[in-house]
């Protein structure tokens, strides 16, 4: 093979391939001089089962086939409240915050969540509290208007039980909309729905880029030196 060979391996499968692209006809021509060394070319499909395509969205989400990169996670709205919590917990995991861990989310204290005050606060403070490390603080910024106080208390009471030594800092501003969390301001990811609305709506969880991760923090840092 030629030093401009490409080599891709999947799994415990080895696949070959050529730059440039082989013609049918070059094909039938390495076909042939394999046959000689005691070879047989056939076809394979690299494609992916339905079982694969759902696993990986579930680890990695659409974008690992649209740009071909590990990027999201999908959680069904058919799936039980508890299984899609344990998706994004599973998912959240891997920032895995060390000093700190922000949190935009004009909902996270939503007055929706007044109904099922104690089952909402339970659920938040176990969601975020398992990802924190001992010393690592936690900056929420949410939107006054979308917010009650009855939840917030309630969340930050609970959180507060969970970790003996917690440094919470909660903002508000209208400055976000979309969901982000941000681990150690170097990972982080976009949630497509706030807290609340797990397991109830369709919605990914998207890595963020550097760039990402960049711009946000940006408008987080003016947000809390304002």
């Amino acid at each position: 093979m030629d030093a401009g060979d490409e080599v891709y391996v999947r799994d415990d499968h080895n696949a070959y391939g050529f730059v440039p692209n082989l013609t049918y006809s070059d094909l039938m021509r390495i076909a042939s001089f394999a046959k000689t060394l005691g070879y047989d070319t056939k076809i394979r499909d690299l494609g992916y089962t339905l079982e694969e395509v759902q696993k990986r969205l579930r680890e990695d989400g659409p974008s690992a086939f649209l740009r071909l990169k590990r990027i999201q996670e999908d959680v069904s709205p058919k799936a039980p409240a508890k299984q899609a919590i344990q998706y994004v917990a599973e998912r959240l995991d891997r920032l895995a915050p060390q000093d700190e861990l922000l949190i935009t989310d004009p909902y996270l204290f939503s007055s929706s969540a007044r109904k099922d005050i104690e089952a909402y606060s339970q659920s938040v403070a176990d969601l975020i509290a398992p990802l924190l490390a001992n010393s690592a603080k936690l900056i929420a910024i949410v939107d006054k208007d979308a917010s009650h106080r009855e939840v917030r208390d309630a969340v930050l009471d609970r959180l507060a039980a969970a970790r003996d030594v917690t440094d919470i800092r909660v903002v508000e501003s209208k400055d976000f909309h979309d969901r982000f969390w941000i681990a150690d301001r170097c990972r982080g990811v976009i949630m497509g729905t706030s807290l609340y609305k797990i397991g109830r709506k369709i919605f990914f969880m998207d890595t963020l880029s550097e760039s990402d991760i960049a711009a946000v923090l940006a408008e987080a840092d003016a947000t809390l030196a304002s």
